[in-house]
């Protein structure tokens, strides 16, 4: 390893294991480029390519330990976990931090009508493409000369 890390480049490493950068800068009150240069400048400094990789050379360092691994405990009162009935009903979970809101639950019988649907806008396309045709090669027909008589004598 070519140099210490500072602590906020540990942060946004150790943050980066579970959040995207745009959520890590919310967290931290930072602009996600800012966390973004952080992790590169600690991927430079633990010479390794990934997020990952550094996560991994982190846990390994007796200079990290398991500290950088470690996530801040936040009582489990102040916020339901994700999945909570309560919370899907609403669609939204408030954190600390921020709010995020969740999928709706999956619906019965929504995809098969979606591609129902695709399959019937498909149709009455293909049936407008080829009733056009059908009426140009009809315009068309009807302003041909007479057919040559072929046959000979």
């Amino acid at each position: 390893m070519t140099g210490r890390l500072t602590q906020r480049q540990l942060e946004c490493l150790r943050l980066s294991a579970t959040m995207t950068d745009k959520d890590i800068g919310r967290h931290l009150g930072i602009s996600h480029h800012t966390v973004s240069l952080h992790i590169r400048e600690a991927l430079r400094r633990l010479e390794v390519s990934s997020r990952k990789a550094a996560l991994r050379r982190l846990a390994c360092e007796p200079l990290y330990g398991l500290d950088a691994m470690a996530v801040a405990p936040t009582p489990a009162l102040d916020r339901p976990a994700p999945g909570d009935p309560a919370d899907d009903a609403r669609g939204l979970i408030e954190t600390p931090t921020a709010a995020w809101f969740l999928p709706p639950p999956p619906r019965r019988g929504f995809r098969l009508g979606l591609v129902l649907v695709f399959a019937a806008v498909a149709a009455l396309i293909t049936v407008g493409i080829v009733s056009v045709v059908s009426g140009a090669v009809g315009a068309l027909a009807s302003h041909a000369p007479p057919a040559a008589n072929l046959t000979q004598d």
